[in-house]
């Protein structure tokens, strides 16, 4: 009983182990991520420089697939939700899509393409890619669309699906299919040809 008590309080204050070991993991998982790709991914090269064990890795994380994808968005999402609110939704919407440009341009942007790919052959990881990084941009941004119309920033009549496909839709067609750049240019001149038809009166 004294040992198990000394123990206990000379443990260090903190996060749990399993915390720490767990976020060793998906720091080197993403590390490795950046360094190769997807196509050099490994379940063993992340247990090796976590110094963690492949069973561990197994125990929470079903797949290599899915340990990929939530190193991607521990490390990717927090950066796409840095902006904060300010007294314009719309000079909010316009620097959200300039950062996620921004991000998609880097490495970030290549490791998308491949999580996509991977995502059509494995329908776990696919899911997993939509109902936590597809989908809550989405939802984002409609959530400042929504607060955009509510503040009568642009008209009442605009349906704000379309809006946001009129957005997004060439972003990613840019980085998933055609490849081409997505310089800051492009994406001003995006913004300013979908919201002038959103807030030009009719």
């Amino acid at each position: 009983m004294a040992k198990k008590k000394k123990s206990a309080a000379g443990r260090a204050p903190g996060r749990p182990r399993s915390d720490e070991s767990r976020a060793a993991i998906l720091k080197a998982a993403y590390q490795i991520l950046r360094e190769g790709g997807y196509a050099k991914f490994t379940v063993e090269g992340v247990a090796a420089r976590a110094g963690a064990g492949k069973a561990t890795i197994y125990r929470w994380w079903s797949s290599k697939g899915t340990l990929a994808v939530e190193a991607f968005l521990v490390a990717v999402v927090p950066k796409l939700d840095a902006i904060k609110e300010s007294g314009s939704a719309l000079a909010d919407l316009r620097r959200q899509v300039h950062l996620a440009a921004e991000i998609y341009r880097g490495r970030p942007g290549q490791l998308i393409r491949e999580l996509l790919a991977l995502g059509q052959a494995d329908s776990e990881t696919g899911k997993l890619l939509f109902k936590d990084f597809l989908e809550p941009r989405r939802l984002s941004a409609m959530r400042t669309l929504q607060r955009a119309r509510e503040a009568g920033e642009i008209r009442k009549d605009v349906e704000l699906d379309v809006l946001a496909d009129a957005l997004w839709g060439p972003i990613f067609q840019r980085l998933l299919v055609s490849h081409m750049t997505l310089e800051r240019a492009f994406i001003e001149r995006l913004l300013d040809f979908v919201l002038a038809g959103a807030t030009r009166p009719r």
